[in-house]
């Protein structure tokens, strides 16, 4: 079976991967994360995931690699990882009683050759209203400050969800489907899934 590596420190991407039972290790990316704010969200996304994934390509002889980049896109604006207490606030208000998109670009690259699949995933998700204790209370635990839009669905946040169109784990920075869909297509078999270590 050919190899993975995941471009990121992400550890909700590591865990949705795990949670598919797909093997494989982590090579953090380095790479500069400026977004090109004259590109549509999709190509963004798309761009940042590839750029990822082929900077830790180049580190290794062979294997396939995995990139992902995450944001939040409220009407025309995308929403990155907050600053500081000041900025995760102002997103959390921004985004209260709105509905926005999540959007994950995915990247598959072949490190021998270079090729690569790309793709990317959109998540429609309707906040409730937010109150500014609520909003304060959940700044005060951390959790917005490494996530895209100041908020993890998987954590604390879930309570500020009122609903969600399309994929949940694509909120939570990778879309299991999308992302078995191109393994498969590059020869990491579904039946791996479905295997387990014997005691």
């Amino acid at each position: 079976m050919n190899s993975v590596v995941l471009a990121s420190a992400s550890p909700r991407r590591k865990e949705l991967l795990e949670q598919i039972g797909v093997p494989f290790t982590v090579i953090t990316s380095r790479v500069d994360e400026t977004i090109e704010k004259t590109c549509s969200p999709e190509k963004v996304v798309e761009a940042l995931a590839l750029r990822k994934a082929m900077e830790v390509a180049k580190s290794i002889e062979k294997g396939w690699v995995l990139g992902a980049d995450t944001i939040v896109v409220l009407g025309n604006e995308i929403l990155g990882k907050p600053k500081d207490t000041q900025d995760a606030f102002e997103m959390l208000k921004k985004l209260s009683n709105q509905s926005h998109w999540v959007i994950t670009g995915i990247a598959l690259v072949n490190a021998e050759i270079g090729s690569y699949d790309l793709d990317y995933e959109k998540t429609k998700v309707l906040f409730a209203p937010l109150q500014t204790q609520e909003m304060m209370a959940y700044i005060n635990t951390g959790e917005p400050f490494d996530k895209a839009g100041a908020y993890g669905i998987q954590g604390k946040a879930a309570v500020f969800i009122q609903k969600i169109e399309g994929s949940y784990s694509n909120v939570v920075g990778l879309p299991l489907r999308k992302t078995a869909a191109m393994l498969e297509k590059a020869g990491i078999h579904k039946e791996v899934y479905w295997q387990h270590d014997e005691a």
